[in-house]
């Protein structure tokens, strides 16, 4: 008897052994639980361009003026961009306060100012776009189109009339120098196949950060007497983008010209004193126009615009009619492949066009 109530025992220790060990499988842990709030919020896109050089404050309501363009040669317009230490004072150019009327100097440049106020950083894109006008443009001829008189006729309403003469630039800041950015023009109605209507940066303008670029208006030394006082208004136009879609990438050019201009090089020399004549004026640039291709200009071309050059031209108030030239009266036709032609002596003894003249009579 004693023998089975050890086994009894025994048996019973055994059945809370095993009781343990299943209970153990199915203890708890310490264990703890946190919620993190997620707010989701889009960057933002946000510019602001400000064109008036008179206001600190950005601000797109006042619009750039740009006055009394005259027609100029290419290298003598980039000179007049000068910056006396503020990029905001460039109405005086290179010209003297003294030579004009009050309140008129010539404006040719002005620069505008883009921010960036949003939170992304942004690439941007810039065009021209020509608006109407609600003022007037004067009618200028008289009897002929040498003759100006502007009181002949009333004021005609502004058919943006310069837009098909007119350049617009834009220089951007190499350095301490303002450079004009090759082959961009702005009006798409004198942009040549070589020429952007628009410039759309490569570099991106980050959160908080503005740039700067100046706009040029520019008259080319073959703007005839048709655009004296017309007017061209236009909307500059600056779209922007997030960086992922990378720079704009626009390939938009003007249409090729049916003409082209050649500023030509020339001396006038006045025949009738003494055997060789007498130097009426060198240095002379006479814009002349031949048909898109020449690569020659030949002889009865160019005596004919010689002829209607100096229909105007007057040297100390005296007027000169062509009697013949010395040099070769053809030249050839350079393209110098950024919407500009030079004239070309090459293989002769002359750097220009010698044009002999005689005082009319």
């Amino acid at each position: 008897m004693k023998a089975n109530k050890k086994r009894i025992v025994l048996s019973a220790l055994s059945l809370v052994l095993v009781f343990c060990l299943l209970a153990g499988g199915t203890m708890a842990w310490f264990t703890d639980t946190e919620k993190v709030a997620g707010n989701f919020s889009a960057g933002i896109l946000d510019i602001e361009v400000n064109p008036d050089p008179e206001n600190g404050n950005f601000t797109t309501t006042k619009p750039m003026e740009f006055k009394n363009l005259r027609p100029m040669l290419l290298d003598n317009f980039d000179k007049e961009l000068v910056e006396s230490g503020d990029v905001n004072n460039l109405e005086n150019n290179n010209q003297d306060p003294e030579n004009y009327p009050e309140d008129n100097l010539p404006i040719y440049f002005r620069p505008v100012h883009i921010e960036n106020r949003g939170t992304l950083p942004i690439y941007i894109h810039l065009g021209m776009n020509a608006t109407a006008g609600n003022d007037t443009e004067p009618v200028l001829y008289g009897d002929n189109k040498y003759e100006i008189d502007q009181n002949q006729y009333p004021d005609k309403p502004c058919a943006n009339t310069l837009e098909d003469a007119l350049k617009i630039f834009v220089y951007k800041k190499d350095g301490d120098t303002w450079t004009r950015l090759e082959n961009i023009n702005l009006n798409k109605e004198t942009a040549t196949s070589n020429e952007k209507i628009c410039y759309d940066p490569t570099d991106f303008i980050g959160a908080g950060e503005e740039v700067t670029y100046i706009i040029g208006g520019y008259l080319p030394s073959t703007a005839g007497n048709e655009y004296q006082g017309q007017h061209y208004h236009g909307a500059l136009e600056v779209w922007a983008r997030q960086v992922d879609q990378g720079p704009y990438d626009h390939g938009d050019t003007g249409v090729d010209p049916e003409f082209i201009t050649v500023d030509v090089p020339a001396t006038l020399v006045n025949v009738s004193i003494g055997e060789t004549g007498e130097v009426v004026e060198s240095g002379l640039t006479i814009p002349m126009t031949f048909a898109a291709g020449t690569t020659q200009a030949t002889g009865s071309e160019v005596m004919e615009q010689i002829e209607q050059f100096l229909e105007t031209y007057s040297h100390d108030g005296v007027k000169y009619k062509y009697a013949g030239s010395y040099a070769p009266p053809t030249f050839g036709i350079i393209d110098n492949g950024d919407g500009t032609y030079s004239a070309s002596f090459e293989g002769t003894d002359y750097k220009s066009l010698r044009i002999d003249v005689s005082p009319r009579g």
